[in-house]
């Protein structure tokens, strides 16, 4: 990711990473949710699932963050959800109109702001795990900063049905209490909370593992 189109100091503060195996923990996943942060999470998609508990994972690290916005990126839908929906519907002649609403194209966004208690801006960006694809939730988030304050970036895949493990990264960006050097730098920590898993988003851990120490933190 090229540093010189950022021309603020943006400090990481907080990451965290979440990935399951959701065909088989999909269920138990779901309740733990619900006890940790009293969210509903029957008719969660299992992309949505993992974007809340990856900002489950982030609220346990950073603490209260206020009305920060939420940005995420993901490739668009849940392909095992929206596969059955559509088998209901052309096959079985029975609708899903409450997880069709529950799993609409922002939801991901606007759970995982449920788990953070933000009342604050969400978005969900089409994305995927292309090197010229995945940085642009983070250009976003750069020149969103000014007007947020604080912004959570989280990056959520599911796999298709039959297959694979679900990834999400999560990371709390602040611009820096100073004026300092133009890009990114994580606060201590950050890197070891981000674990080299492999998954599908490994290239955004690979980039937050390659990045400057930020000193001090941005005072709050």
């Amino acid at each position: 990711m090229a540093m010189d189109t950022v021309n603020r100091s943006i400090i990481i503060t907080a990451a965290a990473r979440f990935g399951a195996d959701l065909a088989a923990d999909g269920k138990a996943l779901k309740q733990a949710l619900h006890r940790q942060s009293g969210l509903d999470a029957r008719r969660l998609s299992g992309l949505s699932l993992t974007a809340a508990l990856g900002c489950l994972q982030l609220r346990q690290t950073a603490g209260p963050v206020g009305d920060c916005a939420v940005y995420a990126a993901a490739p668009f839908a849940s392909p095992p959800l929206f596969d059955k929906m559509a088998d209901n519907v052309l096959n079985c002649g029975t609708a899903m109109p409450l997880d069709f609403i529950a799993n609409l194209h922002n939801a991901p966004a606007f759970y995982a702001a449920q788990v953070l208690g933000s009342r604050g801006a969400s978005l969900l960006l089409a994305a995927d795990n292309r090197p010229e694809s995945w940085p642009q939730i983070l250009y976003l988030a750069a020149g969103s900063l000014p007007a947020e304050g604080r912004i959570a970036v989280g990056w959520c895949y599911e796999p298709p049905a039959g297959g694979g493990r679900s990834d999400s990264i999560w990371l709390l960006l602040e611009e820096a209490a100073t004026a300092g050097q133009p890009g990114f730098s994580a606060a201590c920590g950050c890197p070891a909370a981000v674990p080299d898993t492999g998954g599908y988003w490994q290239g955004v851990a690979d980039w937050l593992h390659g990045l400057p120490s930020a000193v001090p933190r941005p005072s709050r």
